[in-house]
């Protein structure tokens, strides 16, 4: 390996910046270009040399920015770094994009452009619509991972340390969280705060209007605890759909953002995936025409949690999906038979006492405070609570396997202006251990969509709301019960709803709402799960 070569790259506005470079030896050969905060990682760019490839990182502008930079110019700065790379000596011309994260979200916005020598992205664990699951999810704040290097940075992470972690995430109003705790404004806390809604900032670096000019092969990866894998199969079905190229392709294993395997569940020891070694073979397939038999693969790669196995499908959702209502029930029942004139079951939801997050389907990487983690973890703590409402099926009489999208279709009242609907899916054990597969949010100025201005809540009226879990793949085993927590905070993942109804971010004091669930013949409150039956 030679390298790393450090060089200042311009870019067209004369703004530099730093690049390094790896190489596998003197010649010409394919490039793996990656861009964000820090110009490559060691761990990738031995294994890339040592296969054969040229390996460049390049630094986003302004480390991707407190300044409020980031995303705004990483369209025309990739273009511009993959013009310079496609005009090296040592370039072939056929260039790749690699990586998570921040790391991905660079790839999504260039690749648009149409850059003759961009020949293939491989994008893990990032939204391309960044505004609707990122930073805000279904309306609601992403509070633990925003906060986290947003509101603060390592320079000031000592201050937050003496304020205390509980009394930082609770800290309102969250608009001054930054200057309250840290002592300093951060430009891109301020505006991830003040535009909470799909306004001109979201819409500057979106590629909800823009997808369809990706025309190059692209291989999703993310894991089923990371807080992309709804992003990750709407993708994978609108570039199929597009049909610019047959190579879309799309694997996920019960990994979380960094692709590790958390949470307390044993998968088995085949859970995990090896992401530069996947793309190492697919490249050479792409590339080099070798691993001919990866053209005949299924392109939808699942690790099934429960049976611990992986499995090749040929679309998503599964063709032979049986999407199967489980209704809830008076006194906590679960169960395909729709409810009769049943009461309906209420809760009172504090904005003071939320419910804590055990585990989650998320991306905060923040570790210190001991109040977030990713992956599964017993939920039994949570379930002493008044504030959360409990469903639960029989045993299963045969293993059940629930793969693909999930939503909770709720029918609710609040006495309030505005509040949060939260639901959970779980699969709970024989010995009584409840292990969380999936979660969701909505916040109800935003039940219309998330795409629209919200609008506030009639106190007392009943609304329909559709609750989109992030999709799954488990096999509920013999004796496991199915069960369903719906409740209103899920706290700090998502920030506190005060109720009040105004804008958001704003608040310094919050509301009680007290809610009400409906299931009855009328008003069948479910879960729609996606049953896939045995094979023959």
């Amino acid at each position: 390996m030679i390298g790393p070569e450090k060089i200042a790259v311009p870019m067209r506005d004369g703004v530099t910046l730093p690049t390094e470079i790896w190489k596998p030896g003197e010649g010409r050969f394919p490039v793996i270009l990656t861009r964000a905060y820090r110009p490559g990682f060691a761990r990738d760019h031995e294994r890339f040399t040592a296969a054969g490839y040229i390996y460049v990182g390049q630094q986003t502008r302004n480390d991707g920015g407190s300044d409020g930079s980031r995303f705004l110019h990483d369209a025309q700065d990739g273009y511009d770094a993959l013009t310079w790379t496609s005009t090296q000596p040592w370039c072939d011309g056929d260039i790749a994009m690699y990586g998570k994260s921040y790391w991905a979200a660079t790839q999504w916005l260039v690749a648009p452009e149409q850059h003759p020598h961009l020949k293939a992205i491989i994008p893990q664990n990032m939204n391309p619509d960044i505004w609707d699951c990122g930073y805000w999810r279904s309306g609601a704040l992403n509070l633990a991972m925003t906060a986290t290097g947003r509101a603060y940075d390592e320079a000031t992470k000592d201050k937050v340390m003496e304020y205390g972690w509980e009394n930082f995430y609770r800290h309102l109003p969250l608009i001054d969280l930054d200057e309250t705790v840290a002592g300093r404004p951060n430009r891109l806390w301020k505006d991830y705060i003040t535009h909470s809604s799909y306004d001109e900032y979201w819409q500057s670096f979106s590629i909800r209007d823009r997808y369809q000019h990706i025309r190059i092969p692209t291989y999703l990866m993310c894991g089923w605890y990371d807080y992309y894998t709804g992003a990750t199969f709407r993708y994978f079905n609108r570039l199929k759909k597009l049909g610019a190229t047959s190579e879309i392709r799309v694997i996920v294993n019960p990994g979380d953002h960094l692709n590790r395997i958390p949470g307390d569940r044993d998968f088995g020891p085949d859970a995990a995936k090896d992401e530069v070694g996947l793309a190492v073979d697919w490249l050479d397939y792409l590339f080099r025409g070798t691993n001919a038999g990866i053209g005949a693969e299924a392109p939808v790669h699942i690790f099934v949690m429960g049976a611990n196995q992986w499995r090749g499908e040929w679309e998503w959702p599964l063709a032979r999906t049986e999407f199967t209502p489980y209704y809830f029930h008076s006194h906590g029942r679960l169960d395909p038979l729709p409810p009769s004139d049943e009461s309906p079951t209420t809760y009172t939801y504090d904005p003071n006492d939320p419910v804590p997050a055990l585990g989650g389907n998320h991306s905060c990487l923040e570790t210190e405070s001991g109040l977030v983690r990713a992956g599964p973890v017993d939920q039994r703590p949570n379930e002493t609570r008044k504030d959360i409402l409990i469903f639960s099926s029989e045993p299963m009489e045969v293993d059940t396997e629930v793969t693909g999208p999930i939503v909770v279709k709720l029918h609710a009242a609040t006495d309030c202006l505005d509040t949060d609907f939260v639901a959970k899916l779980i699969d709970v054990c024989p010995d009584g251990t409840a292990f969380n597969l999936t979660e969701g949010i909505i916040r109800a100025r935003f039940r219309k969509s998330v795409w629209e201005p919200p609008e506030l809540l009639e106190p007392g009226e009943i609304y329909e709301y559709i609750i989109e879990l992030l999709p799954t793949s488990n096999l509920f085993l013999q004796d496991h019960r199915i069960r369903v927590h719906i409740t209103s905070s899920n706290f700090p993942l998502w920030d506190r709803n005060p109720n009040t109804g105004h804008p958001q971010g704003m608040d310094a004091e919050v509301r009680i709402a007290h809610q009400t669930i409906f299931h009855d013949r009328l008003r069948p409150s479910h879960i729609l799960l996606p049953i896939i039956p045995k094979s023959a």
